[in-house]
Order: C-alpha cells, then structure tokens, then sequence
C-alpha cells in the first residue's frame, strides 16, 4: 500500500462545512502545530468534502507517495455523510468488513440505543486496527493511516497516543526565530533565496508586516535546534541586513 522512501507527514480534516467556509478548520491547524512541535513538520495538509471518491483518490496518492503517518480527521460516523471509513478503503484497494471488537464496544457503550445506522461505525477496512477512545466510537489505523473523529476533545488525545508511538524520536525540536526589518520583499530577496540554498536544512520564509506603517518584513527561520552553524548564520544575515 506503500511505496518508495517515507516522507513526512500529511494531515487530511474532512467536512463539508470546512469547505465551505463554514467552520474553522481548528483541528487541522492543531495537527500542524503538534507535528511541528514534535519535530516532524508536515509534508502536506488538506481540507476535503464529504464525497467517497475524492477521500480515496487523496488517500491513495498520499499511501502512493510514502506520507508518514497520514493523519485523517472526521467523517468516521454512521450518517448518510460520513463516508471516511469507506473511502480509505477504497483508496486502499480494501473492502469494509465488521470489526468484532468495535462492534462489541459500541454495543456496550450504546445498549438498547444501538441501531443498525450505529453500527456502521463497526464497519471499517479489513484488517485494522483500533484507536482507543474513552469518549466515544473509536477510531482506526490501517498501515500508515491514523483516521480520527472529528470532534476535537476525541482527537486530540487520540492522536496524542497514537503519535506518541508512531513517530521516531526526533534528533532536534524545530524551533522559530523570527527577525523583523525595516525593509520591503524585493530589497532582500536575493541574498534570503542565497541563505536558503547555502542551508537546506532550514525553511525560511519572508513575511510583509501589515499594519498601514512603514514598510517591514519579517524574516522567519525554522531550523532544528541543534543546527547552530545555520542559526549563527541567520543572525549574521540578519545583522548584514539591518546595516545594508
């Protein structure tokens, strides 16, 4: 289901509320923001609709790509348009079959209220296996996809485990320095775009300051921790900078 080399990560949050503006897609920035943290910066992040055919195909060109782990939120219920569990097995080349063990916990958790439309939360690819969750339906990994509910207080520390033992101990935390100047885009672009080639292990952005004030911009790098050659180098681009 997976081939080639493994490349980062990709958060994928499906909703069609996402879509249309409708809601802020809050679990997808906190995704970012813990991979990030955790030292594995994504590789890819997309909002997708409800629709069985476009979760597949990202799902499958994802696997295709190596993406690790792929981190799918929502659309793992049992109305009419939670269609992820589906998807990601098509995607996969995989059929639906009833889980027992989620089955039996669903039965439990739901008794008398258990109804054949619950109970397509059971229903999930061939051979996976569960994500533990106290509040509610639980979730599932097949391969290098984690798949999630959407509501965040499930999410969040669901994928807080599931991180936890998934990813290798990163060598370094990124960190983020940030540098603001009282100059325009065009002015540094040249020698930023010479930083960034001189530094491939580094990303670094740069950011107009809005605010209606004299021109700014703010240069950003993100680097591992323990890269200090290219953080000394930063500063002394920015301290070039500031003096040109």
């Amino acid at each position: 289901m997976t081939t080639g080399n493994r490349v980062g990560p990709a958060v994928v949050t499906v909703g069609d509320e996402l879509l249309f503006g409708e809601r802020e897609n809050g679990n997808q920035r906190w995704l970012l923001e813990r991979l990030h943290t955790l030292g594995h910066p994504a590789e890819v992040a997309l909002s997708l609709p409800d629709d069985l055919g476009t979760i597949a195909h990202w799902v499958a060109i994802l696997s295709q790509r190596g993406c690790f782990p792929i981190l799918v939120s929502g659309g793992i219920g049992g109305t009419h348009d939670d269609c992820t569990r589906q998807a990601i097995a098509a995607g996969l080349g995989l059929r639906l079959k009833l889980h027992p063990e989620c089955d039996a916990i669903l039965a439990a958790r739901y008794g008398d209220r258990y109804t054949n439309q619950r109970r397509r939360m059971a229903e999930l690819p061939a051979g996976c296996t569960l994500l533990p969750n106290t509040k509610g339906a639980p979730g599932f990994r097949i391969g290098g996809i984690f798949a999630f509910p959407g509501f965040p207080e499930m999410l969040q520390p669901m994928a807080e485990e599931a991180l936890a033992t998934a990813l290798p101990q990163a060598e370094s935390a990124i960190v983020t320095i940030d540098a603001t100047l009282p100059l325009q885009e065009g002015d540094i672009a040249l020698e930023v775009e010479a930083f960034s080639h001189a530094h491939p292990t580094a990303r670094v952005g740069i950011y107009p300051v809005a605010g209606g004030g004299p021109p700014a911009v703010t240069l950003r790098l993100r680097v591992p921790d323990h890269d200090v050659e290219t953080r000394s180098a930063f500063e002394s681009l920015v301290t070039r900078l500031r003096s040109s």
